[in-house]
C-alpha cells in the first residue's frame, strides 16, 4: 500500500514518511502565504487586502437614474433576468425581443441618448414599490407601464 501514496496503520512508519506534507492545490488555496510569513503575516496581508478593496469600493462612483418602460400590449415580456439582493433586483441578463431591449434601442437612437437598462444595474424601486424585491417582480409582471429607479456602479479601474 505504501507505493500508492497511502499509509496503512499496519505498516511500519519511517522517519521520512512522517514528515511529508500534503501537496498544495490551487483549489484549496484562498490566500498564498509568503515564504516564511506564517499565519500571522498572512492574516495581516488578508486584512490589508480587504481594507484596500473596501476603500476602492467606496471610491467607485455610482449614479442613480429613472428608467421608464411601457409594454406593447399586456402579453409582451420585459425580457430580462434578475437576481434578488436584499430587497433590490440586480439585472443579470437582457434578452433579445423583449420590451427592455426595444426600449434600450429607442434610447440609443435619441439625441441625446437616453438611459438604458444594462447588466449589473441595480433596480431599487418599481412604480413606488421599494425594499421588497418580490413585490417589485410582481409589479413588473402585472403592470404595463413601469418606472424603475436604477443605480449603476461605474466599473472599477
Amino acid at each position: 500500500m505504501g507505493a500508492m501514496g497511502c499509509k496503512c496503520s499496519c505498516e511500519e512508519e519511517k522517519a521520512e514518511d512522517s514528515m511529508l506534507a500534503a501537496p498544495r492545490t490551487s483549489d484549496d488555496q484562498v490566500l498564498a502565504l509568503r515564504e516564511g510569513a506564517g499565519a500571522a503575516g498572512a492574516n495581516q496581508d488578508f486584512k490589508q487586502s480587504v481594507a484596500a478593496a473596501r476603500q476602492k469600493q467606496k471610491a467607485t462612483p455610482s449614479r442613480t437614474f429613472q428608467y421608464a418602460i411601457s409594454k406593447v400590449g399586456n402579453d409582451e415580456k420585459l425580457g430580462f433576468d434578475v437576481r434578488h439582493i436584499h430587497g433590490k433586483l440586480e439585472v443579470v441578463q437582457v434578452f433579445a425581443g423583449g420590451a427592455i431591449e426595444r426600449t434600450n434601442k429607442d434610447a440609443e437612437g435619441r439625441t441625446p441618448k437616453g438611459e438604458q437598462l444594462l447588466t449589473g444595474d441595480i433596480i431599487e424601486r418599481v412604480n413606488g414599490n421599494e425594499g421588497d424585491d418580490n413585490q417589485m417582480v410582481e409589479e413588473c409582471r402585472v403592470k404595463r407601464d413601469l418606472a424603475f429607479r436604477v443605480t449603476r456602479v461605474a466599473a472599477a479601474s
